[in-house]
């Protein structure tokens, strides 16, 4: 066969087979990797939208979790996974999506080493107070940290996490000095603004609502383009006078780059099917999520690019070093 002629075949092959692939995915269990223990919201969350993603892709869904590291262990092992559409990540922001900008020896890219699927669900911060503290709202706890530069502490589950980041983006937006104090999770975190030790903290209505329901906490503005569902009387920032503060961590699905294309739209129809589910949209709220609008692979890839952009640029400018 002359060589032209088996470059022309060689194409055609390729390009009748690769459909083929897609059109016949998944032919085995699909693992999502979850960055975080079993039992905890996140784990929960990836286990309701697999359990009834499963029967609508005619496969298995094997939850696979891989906590440590933040989100970097989790996110590593999808990185380097084979590109076939079998191992996906629920992936969290902003633990996957800043871990290289906070790692000495980061191992992968996150803005070129992922494929976007379909965004699941988001979580709003919530800026809490000790009642003892008598700012009631955004305007008023402005003037009393600027009273009083450097001697309010806040407290957050770690560096790098939500908490810490939201915190650092808003010190820097109206010009304030707080101390951080960072602490190994969020249950120790919340118990030392309970008791008044650490009186300021970002945190989402998970942690946050209980304290609030018992009256051991307030909370004085929700950092979300919209009220939080599960405390819907809390003003947003921007309803304050503070437009564009969004403090929301997200979830969704992601794929390793390269990931076939019909395969990323098939999970994105399938995702988007589920996430419309009346059932699934009551679990999330009930274990503290908002559901997300349905997204294109396209939509969450321009959320996922320009929440890097951002995060990162609020890493540099607070100095926050990599670890």
């Amino acid at each position: 066969m002359p060589k032209t002629g088996f470059a022309i075949a060689i194409a055609l092959v390729a390009a009748l087979t690769g459909p083929a692939s897609a059109q016949t995915w998944p032919a085995k269990p699909v693992r999502v990797v979850v960055p975080n223990a079993p039992g905890g919201a996140t784990d929960i969350l990836g286990r309701l939208v697999s359990d009834r993603l499963a029967p609508r892709l005619g496969q298995q869904i094997i939850v696979d979790n891989r906590p440590g590291a933040g989100a970097k262990v989790a996110a590593s092992y999808v990185a380097r996974a084979p590109r076939d559409g079998y191992t996906l990540l629920l992936a969290n922001h902003p633990g996957v999506t800043t871990a290289p900008a906070l790692s000495k020896h980061p191992d992968f890219d996150a803005a070129k080493d992922f494929a976007p699927i379909a965004l699941l669900a988001t979580q709003t911060m919530l800026l809490t107070l000790h009642p003892s503290l008598a700012p009631n709202t955004v305007a008023e706890f402005i003037a009393h940290a600027k009273a009083r530069p450097g001697q309010l502490a806040y407290a957050t589950p770690g560096i790098g996490t939500p908490h810490h980041l939201g915190m650092e983006m808003f010190k820097q937006m109206v010009g304030i000095d707080l101390v951080h104090v960072p602490y190994k999770g969020g249950a120790p975190a919340m118990q030392d603004v309970v008791a008044g030790r650490v009186p300021v903290m970002f945190a989402s209505y998970v942690i946050a609502g209980p304290q609030l329901q018992a009256g051991k906490l307030k909370a004085i503005g929700a950092a979300s383009p919209a009220r939080n569902t599960q405390a819907p009387d809390i003003l947003t920032f921007a309803e304050q006078g503070y437009p564009g503060f969004n403090v929301e961590a997200w979830f969704g699905l992601v794929a390793p780059a390269g990931t076939p294309a019909a395969v990323l739209a098939r999970l994105n129809q399938e995702t988007n099917a589920v996430l419309a589910m009346p059932d699934l949209k009551q679990q999330f709220v009930r274990i503290g999520f908002d559901p997300a609008a349905p997204t294109s692979p396209a939509e969450f890839g321009k959320l996922w690019r320009s929440d890097i952009a951002r995060w990162n640029q609020v890493i540099r400018s607070a100095n926050i070093a990599p670890e």
